[in-house]
């Protein structure tokens, strides 16, 4: 097997969450994506990167963008952390967004809400949605309304389950 990086960027510890699971599933290194540098992981032939989705922007992604000759001939792939229904058509919305035609895989799983944990920005604008979602009709709502109105002030759906398919393609290096 490939000497394996999980490099992670969490805000709230949804993809932190989900970097140790992988980690400690595929004994791979776990690694915060804060100040890194190429040279920090040249060490490794694979670098999945975990992060959250805040507004399609996959977070901690431009180390890639910003690195890619320094790591050609590497394997890497993206696991996205969002509160979002995993979907074919969220996970081509980010590749679009994030990737820009890179041949990158990414994955996708959900993560978890906690108002109380929201910084100052987060939380009123989650206020603001939630409020109009109220006032509108059910086949109205977008989809980010619906997620809202469902967690409620506080959800979960962190699940190992949500790792298979990067577990797989891991495997398959």
């Amino acid at each position: 097997m490939l000497k394996t990086a999980i490099v992670f960027r969490s805000r709230y510890g949804a993809s932190k969450e989900y970097a140790h699971m992988l980690g400690k599933r595929m004994a791979a290194e776990i690694v915060e994506n804060e100040g890194l540098t190429p040279q920090l992981l040249s060490p490794f032939d694979c670098l999945v990167l975990i992060g959250g989705v805040y507004a399609g922007k996959i977070s901690g992604i431009e180390l890639f963008a910003k690195n890619k000759r320094a790591f050609e001939g590497k394997k890497l792939a993206v696991f996205a952390v969002g509160a979002s229904p995993a979907s074919e058509e969220i996970i081509q919305d980010l590749k679009k967004h994030n990737l820009r035609g890179e041949s990158i895989p990414i994955f996708y799983g959900r993560g978890a809400f906690c108002d109380d944990s929201l910084s100052f920005v987060d939380r009123n604008l989650v206020s603001l949605i939630r409020r109009g979602a109220e006032k509108r009709k059910p086949e109205k709502r977008t989809e980010l309304e619906n997620v809202i109105l469902e967690a409620g002030n506080s959800c979960n759906w962190i699940d190992e389950a949500f790792l298979g398919p990067v577990e797989e393609f891991l495997r398959t290096l």
